[in-house]
């Protein structure tokens, strides 16, 4: 495939059609939508990230991510749940649902042993539907190894260390690439230096390590034999566990080295093209935990209220869970609502309390926030910042208020939050979380009056809370929760919507 593929022209404009029908979207949104699958290079349609879409686009962050999954769902892109590496920028796996991702694995690039959380190290991207525009991208194999390498196999937001670009870091670390056809055979000489030398196949998930140490050696020779499924070298090999940074490395394939001159002589007994990069590492070289430009990561999709309605079948597998390292959980109860059925009956209280719902439902989509379940007259909501559920607990007070100005019996709200670690796992095919922290949070609620809401320290010292809630009634106490173990410290927020 050379140079970019034809668009697919009235699918295109079908799909954008549908896209325009389901929202109202900003103007101009759609035809830069448009602008970009027709004018941009397949690199950069391939695992787009949302918000730095966004970013360059002029909306917010929301509005690009509700952009993308809206598109995904009319057939426009395709959405990627990817596994990051947390030790090199290596795509350790993709999946088109959420159900199909294993957040324990061993990256194949640095053989480091992963836990992923839904947080940091699982990230969703967006790739320009096939049926729409084909790109290389979906073609590995037409690829340079250079590019199968720092394009399709890297992720893109990736930010180098110690302030390097793209370029220094590869530079400081390769020592070259090289594609070896079935039958070939190649002689590579190389200075190898104190530290770790690695020979990679990424296209067979293979890698040797050397380890060069002691003297230097004025010439060193090794014979790798790429077989299906493992190296076969003339130089003695053995797996080797090691703790190095911040990660815990498995290596299944190491040998020793002096430093010095090294011909490695490579010969492909496979049917299919290897595809090589041979890497140093300096002396002491110690693995750190990778960061990475702003993306859209598994939790916040997870907290996305249009995800939840528009893809109801991208669950968790139900033998697997995923951690959330940092989740913000609210609970809603009503006060006193058996006595209302009792008082005003069946029909007309559950429509209370129907209407009730669809106030607080409003008010968490706008802050952010997705509800997870409700029980009975209650609600568990999540959101990814303590502020944006400090936020929508104020004005559910405050609109039930209004609420209640008109309604034939007052409801009286309560609310705690808490904020914390949970796992994510597949409950009546649903989403649902549990956790001790989400224990915690509906154990608050419990402590909360009417026109209350309860929230712990880890919410109250969130930036920008203590803003929030400025100008209300507050105190402060300290409570044993049942099976908690020791006293928390509780913040009592009174609203009084009048005076707001």
């Amino acid at each position: 495939m050379n140079g970019s593929s034809p668009v697919n022209e009235g699918l295109l404009n079908q799909r954008l059609i549908e896209l325009g029908s389901i929202a109202s979207w900003a103007p101009q949104t759609l035809s830069n939508l448009e602008g970009f699958i027709r004018a941009s290079g397949d690199y950069d349609l391939f695992r787009v990230n949302p918000i730095q879409y966004a970013t360059a686009n002029g909306l917010r962050d929301a509005e690009g991510i509700e952009l993308f999954v809206y598109a995904a769902k009319v057939g426009l892109f395709e959405m990627q749940w990817l596994l990051i590496c947390a030790y090199c920028p290596q795509v350790a796996g993709t999946f088109r649902e959420l159900d199909q991702v294993h957040p324990r694995f061993q990256c194949e690039f640095c053989n480091a042993l992963n836990e992923a959380a839904l947080d940091d190290y699982i990230q969703v991207t967006f790739t320009v539907s096939s049926s729409i525009r084909d790109i290389l991208y979906r073609h590995p194999d037409m690829l340079s190894v250079q590019d199968y390498y720092l394009r399709y196999n890297f992720s893109k937001d990736f930010k180098p260390p110690h302030g390097m670009t793209h370029e220094q870091l590869i530079a400081a670390l390769s020592r070259g690439f090289a594609d070896i056809e079935a039958g070939q055979r190649l002689i590579f000489e190389f200075a190898v230096t104190a530290g770790r030398f690695e020979v990679l196949d990424l296209s067979h998930k293979l890698l040797l390590v050397f380890f060069a140490n002691g003297e230097p050696a004025e010439r060193q020779e090794t014979l790798v034999q790429l077989e299906s499924g493992r190296f076969v070298t003339d130089r003695p090999t053995k797996p080797r566990d090691m703790i190095l940074g911040d990660g815990r490395f498995a290596f299944r394939q190491t040998a020793d080295l002096s430093p010095g001159k090294h011909i490695i002589h490579i010969e492909n007994r496979t049917k299919d093209r290897g595809r090589f990069w041979f890497l140093q590492y300096p002396f002491q070289f110690q693995p750190h935990l990778v960061e990475y430009e702003p993306f859209l990561s598994g939790k916040r999709l997870l907290l996305t209220p249009c995800f939840g309605e528009l893809y109801k079948t991208q669950l968790v597998d139900e033998r697997e869970s995923l951690a959330v390292s940092d989740v913000t959980y609210l609970f809603t109860d009503l006060k006193d609502s058996t006595p209302l059925y009792e008082n005003i009956g069946d029909v007309n209280a559950y429509f209370l309390v129907r209407q009730h719902f669809d106030i607080l439902n409003k008010i968490i989509k706008i802050r952010s926030g997705t509800i997870v379940k409700t029980i009975g007259d209650a609600v568990m909501a999540a959101f990814g910042r303590p502020q944006d559920a400090v936020l929508a607990s104020v004005e559910m007070i405050e609109e039930l208020s209004r609420f209640n100005r008109t309604a034939s019996q007052p409801l009286g709200l309560k609310i705690g939050v808490h904020r914390g670690r949970a796992i994510a796992v597949r409950l009546n095919d649903r989403i649902d979380y549990f956790g001790q922290d989400v224990n915690i949070a509906a154990r608050v609620q419990g402590l909360a009056g009417v026109n209350e809401i309860c929230l712990t320290e880890t919410v109250m010292e969130a930036p920008g809370v203590s803003d929030i809630v400025k100008g209300c009634s507050a105190s402060r106490d300290y409570q044993n929760l049942k099976g908690i173990g020791q006293k928390m410290e509780i913040h009592r927020i009174k609203i009084h919507p009048a005076q707001r």
